[in-house]
């Protein structure tokens, strides 16, 4: 912030010089402004200042709103923007016939509102992970939340409005789309945020809480991938192949598909968890640890797993729609569809490997004297086949062998 401030105060002195030559030299208004607007010099300082002045903007905002950015925020505040600047620049070459002084002071905004919306992100996961959050951090973020939704708003209205009026293909989209995906994103993560105070009033005891949070991640990957869709559309329709959207719609269609996988696969599981897992008994409750190890709350009642483990089953249900494996041992939560398979991996046997064979004792569907008969039958069998064998050669007395020898 400090080197910045330098910057800001050489440039605002460097522009006023600037400035002051062209006024003193050039005692009329008009004929300054000209001189202004197509000396090379003037032109850039008063550029930079502008630049300048958007930045010192944007960190005037997040003081306001953020305060001191922890390093998490940092870290991927510096990630996204690298990322976003090779994005910005393949958007550039697309629309190279619109380049201006206001294409790029529009693509200057377009990043520092983008890096705000990360901001916000990350900001609102950390407070849903911190145990207790003053009243002055909800009240901030609330208000930013609503800032950048406005910011947004203001933005896409800009810019429909100059494709409206223009009527015909022109940077106006790129940004028009650009803005619809951050204020979606705004209203997802603003929900989000709602739906963790909610559960905070409730002191943790919101149990659909999770479904519903699964639900609002899987509207918003389905309103991005259709943005996405629309605009890749648009884009190849007058200007050709986005290059930059690519990477951008294979990612927003891999999450869609991966959260249309799991919830298919959490219906299944959920539809019939009376049936699939059954209430673990008192004295099942009693012989384990009685706390949950998903919310490390104790349990009254409680699911049954394959396994063994016991779980809430509330717990199990928003467990269920990341996870498909125990969270304790990782053993697969869903049975398998062969009966036996299953009953061996509940009492740990291995596959393939008949228990209690070999050995006198007992396995669990059979009686001692059968599988002692069973060896005892199949020992006498090799020793017939062996002396069988035997019996098939005839072998020369030795005498014989010894006149044959030279």
């Amino acid at each position: 912030m400090i080197r910045l401030q330098t910057y800001a105060v050489f440039s605002l002195l460097a522009t006023i010089t600037s400035v002051y030559y062209a006024f003193s030299s050039r005692e009329q208004f008009y004929p300054a402004m000209v001189y202004l607007s197509t000396s090379k010099i003037c032109f850039v300082l008063l550029l930079n200042t502008g630049l300048v002045a958007m930045c010192v903007a944007w960190q005037l905002v997040k003081r306001v709103f953020l305060g001191t950015l922890r390093e998490a925020e940092v870290e991927r505040l510096n990630e996204q923007s690298w990322r976003e600047v090779v994005e910005i620049l393949f958007a550039v070459t697309i629309f190279r016939q619109d380049f201006s002084v206001s294409f790029l002071a529009m693509v200057a905004a377009l990043l520092l509102v983008k890096a705000l919306h990360w901001l916000a992100q990350k900001r609102v996961e950390y407070i849903e992970t911190t145990p207790s959050v003053p009243m002055l951090s909800h009240i901030r973020i609330v208000s930013f939340m609503l800032f950048l939704l406005v910011v947004d708003c203001l933005f896409l209205a800009n810019s429909l409005g100059s494709l409206i009026q223009k009527r015909e293909a022109s940077v106006a989209i790129f940004f028009s789309f650009e803005y619809m995906i951050l204020a979606t994103s705004t209203v997802s993560t603003f929900v989000k945020y709602v739906f963790y105070v909610s559960d905070m009033l409730a002191e943790g005891q919101w149990e659909n809480k999770a479904v519903y949070t699964f639900y609002l991640e899987l509207i918003s990957d389905l309103v991005h991938l259709s943005l996405y869709m629309l605009f890749f559309i648009a884009i190849f329709l007058n200007y050709g192949v986005p290059l930059h959207l690519i990477r951008e719609l294979y990612e927003t269609f891999r999450n869609f598909r991966i959260r249309i996988s799991d919830y298919i696969r959490y219906r299944k599981v959920t539809s019939n968890m009376n049936e699939r897992f059954p209430d673990a008994t008192p004295d099942e409750l009693d012989a384990s640890d009685v706390t949950c190890i998903i919310c490390r709350e104790e349990m009254t009642t409680a699911k049954k797993l394959l396994c063994g483990h016991l779980f809430h089953v509330h717990c199990l249900r928003s467990w269920l729609q990341r996870q498909h494996t125990c969270p304790t041992c990782r053993a697969p939560i869903i049975p398998p569809d062969n009966g036996r398979a299953a009953s061996a991996q509940q009492h740990g046997a291995q596959p393939g490997v008949q228990p209690g064979a070999g050995t006198g004792t007992p396995s669990s569907g059979g009686a001692p004297t059968e599988n002692v008969n069973m060896r005892q039958a199949k020992l006498e069998a090799a020793a017939s086949a062996a002396s069988l064998y035997g019996r098939s050669f005839a072998y020369p007395p030795v005498n014989t062998l010894n006149r044959c020898s030279f």
